[in-house]
């Protein structure tokens, strides 16, 4: 399994970290508060699952939901 940290920089970062289809950037706190504030398990939904313009999984079909969780994981410590 990979972690969090290795999924985030080869797959979610090519949108999270420019805003590319609408993402929020992964530095952008405020665009984040509504989001965690729907809770740890409706931002693993939508990671999994897609959401707006996100694929599930990002696109990364071949990653398991715990490695999906372990990068929401990861994110959420840099959007806190």
């Amino acid at each position: 399994p990979k972690d969090g940290a290795t999924i985030y920089n080869t797959v979610c970062g090519a949108c999270h970290n420019s805003g590319a289809a609408g993402a929020p950037k992964v530095d952008d706190k405020g665009a984040w508060a509504g989001r965690v504030g729907q809770g740890k398990e409706a931002l693993y939904k939508s990671a999994i699952n897609g959401k707006g313009g996100m694929p599930a999984k990002g696109g990364a079909a071949d990653l398991s939901d715990a490695e999906i969780k372990a990068t929401v994981d990861y994110i959420l410590t840099k959007v806190k």
